[in-house]
Formats: structure tokens, C-alpha cells, sequence
């Protein structure tokens, strides 16, 4: 094994374990912690869709981290804001005007770790050549899953033991588990420091002038198939946007009101365990398929393991099955395997649309904006769809806004 191997699994792991974890705790965590906490399903679904914002407006400020200071500089930085941010959550949860407070404290995090995800991808292209970055894509995906993992699985078992099961209240056991993460960050922030290599040169890192940024957009969107691209990377996330929105409400919401009653335990180990192990394996497995065969000629199978499985979510919300049964895991499990195969299709194209530009990391990051849009919008509206027409209803509403995505697939220019 050579010394760049070495170093390299010294501080992949850890990188891409906490670039993870944020994106977890403030995209789906923050659902489950107000769904428990009582927060209407239409003021929850817009104002955590709202937290997407940074991630949509990464390219604003890609080219000021790639210029001043270094990437490690930034990675580490932003490591420990992060952190402190999320222990901040953790006492906040407790006040009145809850909601409000810890929202903004999530956009801070939300904001840091968009800029955390510019400067841990850049320095991962730099710090290792070519043929060592594709050694490590399986380990950066495996680390990255586990990051969900512990937001979506073990996060919501501390709260739980902490706060329902020991008699305290859902703040209180929420308040535990985030300053236990805050702590486990800072840790991890610490390591990466130590592990990271320097490998920038620090005097050469000055700002260029604003005109990269007309460089950038127009080698982006002069590319050859620019409008079904775009089109493409907008709506292909439609349908599961507003699943992913508002699938944790419906499994651990009332049943009266049309949920399943999950516990905040259940939901830990059907979703946040089973979803995220089968989510693990499905996108390795569409990492290799697509490796051997070309995603030509098995995307339609990605796309159609995509958004096949959503129909178990109108079952479930038809059949009502008890929070513990053993059909919500199946079902569950069989959703995210799916869109675990179904994603990594897409990120492959984002990946081969922007191909070899010298402008590469900012135009993947114009791509994965456009794609943060496309989750975003549509989860905006998402729990306001969710009352009008009921859980079953939106369900199937879900499944025709799969459908735009699928229909442009045959304008996708794959060769």
C-alpha cells in the first residue's frame, strides 16, 4: 500500500463521515425532531424545505472558498461552527418560540455545511490524484451512509431513551442527543485537523476577480443538450422531494389523523437503520451495474427502482398496519433500496454532463444547486398537499410527480 493510500485512509473516512452528518440532521432529522414535537405538517414541510437555500446558492460563494485561504482551512473551520451550532439546538428545543429559533440555528448549520461540502470535495480532488479518488468513491459513499445512519438512526434511539422511555419529556431527550452529537462532531473536527494533509500552497491563495463566474456559467450551459439537462436535473427528484418530506410524519404521526403511530425507537430502526442500510446497498449496487454495463443501458432500470417502490407508501396509508409491524420495515427497506439504485443513476449523469471542464468543481456544484432547487421547491408545498388531499391521496400524487423526470430520460444525451 502506498503513503498516499495511507494518508488517504486516514482522513477519507472521517471527511466524508461528517460532511454526512449535518446534511442528515438538518434535512431529515429536523422533520422527525418537529413531527414528535407537534409542529404542524404545513409550517414543518416550509420551513425545513427553506433550509435547502445554501445548498442552492453554493455557487455564489464556490469560487470564494476554491480562492481565499485554503480548502483545509475552510473544511476545518467549518467543522467545528458546525458543531457548536448543533449544541446550540439542543438548549433551544426547550423554549416556547422553539420552532422559530432552532430553525435559524439549522439554516446557520445549513450554511456551513453547504460550505463545508465545497471546500471536503475540493480538497479531496486535490489531495489525491486521479486513480486514488476512484480507489476511494466506495469508501466515501459507505462513510457517508453511515453518517445517516447515525442521524437517522441512533440520534432518534438517545432521544428516545433519554426523553419518552426515562420519563423526561421530547425535549429533554432531544436536547441529550443533539449535545452528544455536537461533542462526537468537535471530535471528528479535531481528528480531520490532525489527519488532513497539507497540500495546498498557502501563498498563492488570492482571489481572481469575479470573471470565473461568467466562465463557469458558460461553459455550463453551452454544453451540447443544455435545456433537457437542466429540465432533467430539476424534476427528476420531483416526486421523491415531497416523499422525502413528508414520509416521516406519516410514520410516526397520529393515527387518527392517517399516520401509523411509529415511536420515535420504531422509526429509528425501520428508517433510520433497515432504510439506510438497504439505501447503502442499493447504491453500491448502482455504482457497479452502472460500471459494468454503462448507465445507457441501465438507466431505465434505475429509474424504474426509483420510483416503482413509492407505490408501498400508498399501500400503507390505504392498509394503516400497526407502527411495529413488520410490513412498514419491508416496506421501507424496499423504498430506500430502490432509491438508492435510482439516485446514484443521477448522479452519475450530473457527473458526465459536467465531464472534464477545467471548470469542474464549480459547474458540479451549478449542477448539484439545480438539483437542491429541485428538492427544495417542491417540498415547500409538500405538506400543504399532504392536508388538503389526506396521506393515500398525496401518495398518489407522488407517484405522477415521478413521471416528468422518467419522460425526459429518452432526451438525455448518454454517449
Amino acid at each position: 500500500m502506498n503513503s498516499v493510500r495511507k494518508t488517504g485512509w486516514c482522513w477519507v473516512p472521517s471527511l466524508y463521515l461528517y460532511q454526512g452528518i449535518p446534511y442528515s440532521i438538518v434535512m431529515t432529522t429536523s422533520s422527525l425532531i418537529y413531527a414528535k414535537m407537534g409542529v404542524d405538517n404545513t409550517l414543518m414541510a416550509l420551513g425545513t424545505s427553506l433550509l435547502y437555500l445554501p445548498w442552492t446558492w453554493k455557487l455564489l460563494w464556490s469560487p470564494i472558498v476554491d480562492t481565499i485561504g485554503t480548502k483545509r482551512q475552510w473544511v476545518v473551520c467549518m467543522q467545528v461552527f458546525v458543531a457548536l451550532v448543533f449544541g446550540c439546538v439542543g438548549l433551544t428545543l426547550g423554549m416556547e418560540n422553539f420552532f422559530a429559533v432552532s430553525l435559524g440555528l439549522f439554516m446557520l448549520a445549513a450554511l456551513g455545511s453547504a460550505s463545508h461540502d465545497i471546500a471536503c470535495d475540493g480538497f479531496y480532488m486535490l489531495a489525491l490524484p486521479w486513480r486514488e479518488q476512484n480507489y476511494y468513491v466506495g469508501v466515501r459513499s459507505t462513510f457517508y451512509k453511515i453518517a445517516m445512519f447515525t442521524a437517522m438512526g441512533v440520534l432518534p434511539i438517545v432521544a428516545y431513551k433519554y426523553g419518552e422511555e426515562s420519563g423526561g419529556t421530547e425535549a429533554g431527550g432531544w436536547c441529550v442527543s443533539m449535545g452528544a452529537l455536537s461533542v462526537v462532531m468537535l471530535v471528528l473536527a479535531l481528528w480531520n485537523m490532525w489527519a488532513m494533509p497539507h497540500v495546498e500552497d498557502e501563498e498563492k491563495q488570492k482571489w481572481e476577480g469575479f470573471g470565473v463566474y461568467w466562465e463557469v456559467i458558460k461553459s455550463f450551459f453551452s454544453k451540447p443538450g443544455v435545456v433537457y439537462a437542466v429540465l432533467f436535473m430539476f424534476v427528476y427528484r420531483l416526486g421523491e422531494a415531497q416523499l422525502a418530506k413528508m414520509a416521516t410524519p406519516f410514520l410516526v404521526g397520529e393515527r387518527e389523523s392517517g399516520g401509523l403511530g411509529m415511536s420515535t425507537v420504531d422509526y429509528g430502526l425501520a428508517y433510520g437503520t433497515g432504510g439506510i442500510i438497504a439505501l447503502t446497498i442499493g447504491g453500491l449496487l448502482g455504482g457497479w451495474v452502472a460500471a459494468k454495463y454503462g448507465l445507457r443501458k441501465v438507466i431505465w432500470y434505475m429509474v424504474a427502482a426509483m420510483n416503482v417502490p413509492n407505490v408501498v407508501y400508498v399501500l400503507l396509508a390505504h392498509y394503516q398496519p400497526e407502527g411495529t409491524s413488520w410490513t412498514i420495515y419491508v416496506s421501507i427497506v424496499a423504498e430506500q433500496f430502490g432509491y438508492g439504485l435510482g439516485f446514484t443513476a443521477y448522479m452519475l449523469y450530473l457527473l458526465k454532463y459536467v465531464g472534464d471542464s477545467k471548470y469542474k468543481t464549480a459547474e458540479y456544484a451549478l449542477a448539484t444547486t439545480i438539483m437542491a432547487l429541485g428538492m427544495m421547491l417542491p417540498g415547500m408545498i409538500s405538506g400543504f398537499m399532504s392536508n388538503v388531499l389526506g396521506y393515500e391521496k398525496f401518495f398518489v400524487y407522488v407517484l405522477v410527480c415521478c413521471l416528468p423526470g422518467v419522460l425526459l430520460v429518452p432526451k438525455l444525451r448518454l454517449e
